[in-house]
């Protein structure tokens, strides 16, 4: 009896051991397998930076625009790890060189200085043409996102949501520019496009389909000839020749274009913080609102987000409760609008000055 007794205690004394043994070694091989997906996500988050290429378009008339950009999201990291390049017009005798150094890459379009089709046209045609050039080289380029000097983008949001997406199938991906579509002349049809002042990305599929159509001699003269900016013909092209369908994503791309009282004024920090893009109206915002968005962006990622929401709501709220400091504003670090700000000013002081006299020859009259 003693011995049966033993022998059972034995028994049950295995039977347990392998019990355990076996669920440690199941627990081993999930956790393992975990860890390893983890990290496969990890890197496939990471290395999309070295597969999409990043344009930013400025202008010599704009360029103390680009300290914003450096003092924002566009730091010494992201110079070094990123496929980034800065697109101009022109290096000129007034151009701070030691401002344009700051860039490993800056390329020169010799478009037209102005903000007219020609000019707007002439530069994405250039855009294009530079990313088929920088594909022969690194052949590994899977999407190509453009921007202008005066967006904030939060590059950690763009790859975690460009690592989702398939850049062998055709994608045309920004912000919505016109609700209800633009119309075609001589036709019933409309089609979308993405605005230019949020940001706009093309996968490498599309961007093959394009080709044919964004030549250098190409584009310019078929955007001029139907009469549309850059963001509207490319929007022509992608939907309505090739028949591919506008990703908007409208909640994460932001343009100039949204009213303030129905975006950036009811923003929460979640807003700022999920957002991919954030443009800026010259006549609305100084830019130095893009370091205080990069910071607020960094104390989240720190895990404070009790002192950036405090931060958040004070910055918003005082710039809601007083309109006053929005009047009559102007963006001061392009000095094509200044020049336009002055001949507006000149314009409104020579009709006063009409008036006045229109004024005093009545008075004489009566």
């Amino acid at each position: 009896m003693q011995r049966y007794t033993r022998r059972y205690t034995l028994y049950f004394r295995l039977v347990i051991f392998l019990f355990l043994s076996i669920n440690f070694c199941l627990l081993l091989f999930f956790t393992t397998n975990q860890n390893r997906n983890s990290h496969f996500s990890f890197n496939k988050t990471t290395n999309i930076a070295n597969r999409i290429v990043l344009f930013v378009r400025t202008s010599h008339n704009c360029q103390s625009r680009l300290n914003y950009l450096l003092q924002s999201w566009i730091s010494r990291n992201v110079l070094k790890k990123s496929n980034l390049y800065l697109i101009t017009d022109r290096i000129s005798t007034i151009t701070n060189l030691t401002l344009l150094n700051s860039f490993h890459n800056v390329i020169q379009t010799h478009c037209p200085e102005t903000h007219n089709r020609i000019d707007l046209c002439c530069k994405t045609a250039y855009e294009f043409q530079l990313f088929y050039s920088l594909n022969k080289i690194k052949s590994n380029l899977e999407w190509l996102c453009r921007f202008d000097d005066d967006q904030y983008v939060n590059l950690n949001n763009l790859y975690k949501y460009l690592s989702q997406i398939n850049a062998s199938k055709p994608y045309y991906i920004g912000r919505t520019s016109i609700n209800g579509g633009l119309k075609i002349s001589n036709s019933n049809r409309t089609y979308s496009f993405a605005t230019y002042g949020a940001g706009v990305c093309f996968s490498h599929a599309l961007l093959k389909q394009l080709r044919p159509h964004v030549n250098i001699k190409i584009l310019p003269r078929n955007c001029i000839k139907r009469g549309l900016s850059d963001d509207a013909y490319i929007g022509y092209l992608i939907e309505f020749v090739l028949n591919v369908s506008l990703t908007a994503i409208n909640d994460r791309f932001h343009s100039h274009l949204e009213k303030l009282d129905k975006s950036f004024r009811n923003y929460s920090l979640d807003d700022l913080f999920h957002g991919i893009t954030f443009g800026f109206s010259w006549d609305r915002y100084k830019l130095d609102w893009l370091p205080i968005i990069h910071h607020l962006i960094n104390l989240i990622n720190q895990n404070q987000y009790e002192t950036a929401n405090h931060l958040w709501l004070f910055l918003r709220n005082y710039e809601k409760e007083h309109p006053e400091n929005l009047k009559d504003k102007y963006d001061e670090s392009c000095i094509s609008y200044q020049r336009l700000r002055n001949q507006s000013i000149e314009l409104q002081m020579r009709k006063n000055k009409k008036i006045i006299q229109h004024s005093k020859k009545h008075i004489r009259r009566s």
